[in-house]
């Protein structure tokens, strides 16, 4: 029973806004210090880079081209209340070999220790908001 609780839980918190979420913060340069919940879109104009702390809580500094003729490269969204959404998943294979989604500021675990998700799927245990993922 406490299995549906939990699952409960978590679909509550995975719906309400006073969660904190990834939010975007436009930069012409890579800063000094990249904050926790903030998914860096750097370039002018037109983003060419995206970079984040690893969710996982390894300190590790990610970077993601958004240079169209680049192979791999990450499509990034921002949402109307200023969350990011990037595609496809990130899977680092290096380090903490973290694997996630990021969608609406949400990160979405997606390997074996934590178990294979759906991101489009709400309530599930492997569903953490930013804050709770430091």
């Amino acid at each position: 029973m406490s299995g549906f609780w939990d699952r409960c839980f978590r679909l509550v918190q995975t719906h309400w806004s006073w969660r904190r979420k990834f939010r975007i913060s436009l930069a012409e340069e890579m800063p000094d210090n990249v904050k926790k919940c903030t998914l860096y879109a750097i370039g002018e104009g037109s983003p060419w880079l995206a970079a984040l702390q690893c969710p996982c809580g390894c300190g590790d500094v990610i970077q993601l081209s958004l240079i169209e003729d680049e192979s791999p490269r990450w499509s990034l969204r921002r949402e109307k209340d200023g969350t990011a959404t990037l595609s496809p998943s990130v899977w680092r294979r290096k380090g903490c070999r973290s694997h996630f989604f990021l969608k609406r500021g949400v990160i979405f675990w997606c390997d074996a220790k934590r178990g294979s998700i759906n991101p489009d799927s709400g309530g599930d245990n492997s569903i953490l908001s930013c804050s709770e993922s430091f």
